[in-house]
């Protein structure tokens, strides 16, 4: 994510990260309404792109995007969403997998071109796992304890307990191309802004959605209410035609 002193100091974000809501705030041109800016990403309101900004996905470098949320439990009950499999399949494409380091796992729901099946290369429990995907990409999933930010405090508001980060972290191989599973989905989804060895829009959007249901699911867990406006970040069409435009941005910055 950016860091709290980049976004004070009004950083553009795309020359690094997606995530920072100064970017939207530059396009309020005089003739142009809050809404009128959501409605052009395809987001309902202005509450709904703020949301979506807070959840964006960060570009690292050309080839790796990284999701952060943070949720209002303890460390083991964040492993768990990892853990249990049953918790697992309900924001993690259905997830099929033998959870040991070396295991096989295949994801069954995966759409958007996200890599289908592979094998467990790392695994520490309750902090890291790391998945290697047949075709050379990664996915890593990291747990970090954060109850003592106030940041995080802020984002959770009215909650005392554990606040875990939960970072997940998808680079694809120099070669990477539009995956065959894209071949019949829109052409916003097929998109590759920065060419080869770059992610498609549809896989990042299918991340962040992901992203957002665990999300989802862990404020339920701990009986919070998750704002309605960052359902934005489970609808895949809005998705993807914020990110066919942000990504576009990213790659010619």
């Amino acid at each position: 994510m950016v860091a709290d002193d980049a976004q004070d100091a009004g950083i553009v974000p795309l020359k690094g990260a997606i995530t920072n809501l100064n970017w939207f705030d530059a396009q309020r041109k005089h003739y142009e309404t809050p809404d009128q800016i959501a409605r052009r990403f395809k987001l309902p309101d202005d509450d709904a792109m703020r949301a979506f900004c807070r959840g964006a996905a960060s570009m690292l470098d050309r080839r790796t995007v990284q999701f952060v949320r943070r949720l209002p439990c303890a460390p083991d009950d964040t492993w768990g969403f990892l853990a249990d499999t049953n918790k697992a399949r309900q924001w993690l494409f259905g997830v099929e997998w033998e959870f040991r380091s070396g295991g096989d796992f295949r994801l069954p729901e995966a759409g958007a071109g996200v890599g289908a099946e592979g094998h467990i290369a790392e695994m520490r429990s309750g902090e890291v796992l790391e998945l290697e995907v047949e075709g050379g990409s990664t996915v890593r999933f990291e747990a970090l304890d954060v109850s003592g930010s106030a940041r995080a405090r802020r984002d959770i508001p009215n909650y005392a307990g554990a606040v875990m980060e939960f970072r997940v972290t998808n680079r694809v191989p120099e070669t990477a191309g539009a995956p065959e599973r894209l071949r019949d989905t829109t052409a916003e989804q097929i998109a590759q802004p920065g060419g080869t060895g770059t992610h498609c829009v549809g896989v990042v959007a299918a991340w962040h959605r992901a992203a957002s249901l665990l999300q989802k699911l862990a404020f339920k867990e701990a009986n919070l209410f998750w704002p309605a406006e960052q359902a934005i970040g489970l609808n895949l069409e809005a998705l993807v035609a914020a990110y066919a435009k942000l990504m576009s941005a990213y790659y010619k910055a």
